[in-house]
């Protein structure tokens, strides 16, 4: 990752091997401070973290991750499971890697599924949680559309039965060079986030296998944790956005 000057940031990649034989890559700042772990939203790279590692960084030990299955994050052979209890194993295997006994968590989107679910079976390894523009589950119920929750899974389903498709139609809408100031317009991305960030999102994320996106994606869907929000004794933030039109305030 790289600073707004240009200049290098040292994020050194590491990898964990999960409990089913799955390899993970994670990014470990490596300094000798209090940690904290970043848990990333459904294909987000690692460098969306990049403000975040140059703010904390000197007060913070950082540590995130690929999901399995994206970026360098690779699946076991055979089938592998890509639930979000998945995703916890893979978490706990990094910090155990990391020799990290107890970390405050930030989780994005996907990454508050991941949060709550790793806190309810790992409760003495975070201190602290903070849930950003994320659900406790099945986050395609609050998508804006008359009766979402039911329309979308059939689409998501068809829509993996169509994953090369789906892969060329993305990337030609992503890849144009109205796509950046269409986002700005629509109010899904803020112009401070600035195109040249923008589009290594974009080439970073064309990378991705979209059979395994959208098969996570579906797994998300599945994902409920409502039962252990009673459940959370340390200290919590939770930020939503009146405008997010994907998990709207009422969803947090």
């Amino acid at each position: 990752m790289k600073t707004e000057e240009g200049k290098r940031i040292y994020f050194p990649a590491h990898f964990a091997r999960a409990p089913d034989g799955a390899r993970i890559r994670y990014f470990d700042s490596e300094e000798p401070l209090p940690a904290v772990v970043m848990a990333n939203g459904l294909g987000g790279p690692a460098q969306i973290f990049e403000p975040y590692v140059q703010r904390w960084r000197g007060r913070f030990r950082v540590i995130t991750w690929d999901y399995r299955g994206l970026y360098g994050s690779h699946l076991p052979p055979g089938s592998a499971s890509l639930r979000v209890s998945a995703h916890c194993a893979d978490l706990l295997a990094i910090l155990d890697a990391a020799g990290i006994g107890q970390a405050a968590f930030f989780g994005w989107s996907m990454g508050v599924q991941v949060g709550l679910e790793f806190y309810s079976q790992n409760l003495n390894r975070l201190t602290h949680l903070a849930l950003i523009n994320g659900t406790y589950g099945r986050p395609l119920g609050g998508v804006p559309l008359p009766f979402s929750g039911l329309a979308l899974p059939p689409l998501l389903r068809t829509a993996r039965g169509l994953h090369a498709l789906s892969r060329r139609v993305l990337t030609s809408i992503s890849r144009s060079p109205l796509s950046y100031s269409a986002l700005c317009r629509l109010g899904l991305l803020a112009p401070s986030f600035g195109s040249t960030r923008y589009h290594e999102m974009v080439r970073a994320f064309e990378s991705v296998d979209m059979k395994v996106y959208l098969d996570l994606l579906s797994e998300l869907h599945q994902h409920d944790a409502e039962q252990h929000l009673s459940g959370v004794t340390v200290p919590t933030l939770v930020i939503a956005g009146a405008r997010d039109m994907l998990t709207p305030p009422w969803l947090s």
